[in-house]
């Protein structure tokens, strides 16, 4: 409650997290549903919605793989009653609206969100955050 009445962050503690994640920028105003996993290294910055229309512990839930950047703005929203996938290593592009699974290595951007393109492995980094 703390964390949303000063950073207005609704962070559930139904959700599932993996290791170093990284919420930029103090969480401000991110929100998510309690059906969410996250996978390792992963980094969130402010303003990120992660929502989804079930009940709280369904079976459906929204799976954001490792090393997953989702920048400022950004939407991630399944349709009804369905779960989605967002693959390792996956880019999210700041103010982009995701309804639908991501593949790995690609870059989301755009409203609705379409996949720019697909990093090639010797884009990516060496698989851990940079906290400095």
């Amino acid at each position: 409650m703390l964390n949303f009445f000063v950073h207005r962050a609704l962070l559930p503690a139904e959700a599932t997290v993996g290791n170093n994640i990284l919420l930029e920028h103090y969480a401000l105003g991110i929100v998510m549903h309690p059906n969410v996993t996250f996978g390792d290294d992963c980094r969130i910055y402010h303003h990120v919605t992660i929502a989804g229309e079930m009940p709280v512990g369904a079976p459906e839930r929204v799976v954001i793989g490792d090393r997953v950047t989702i920048g400022v703005n950004a939407v991630i929203m399944p349709r009804p009653y369905r779960g989605l996938s967002i693959g390792d290593d996956a880019v999210i592009g700041a103010g982009a609206v995701v309804t639908g699974d991501v593949p790995p290595r690609a870059v989301v951007v755009g409203v609705p969100g379409r996949v720019l393109r697909i990093r090639k492995h010797c884009e990516l980094s060496d698989n851990s955050i940079d906290y400095e």
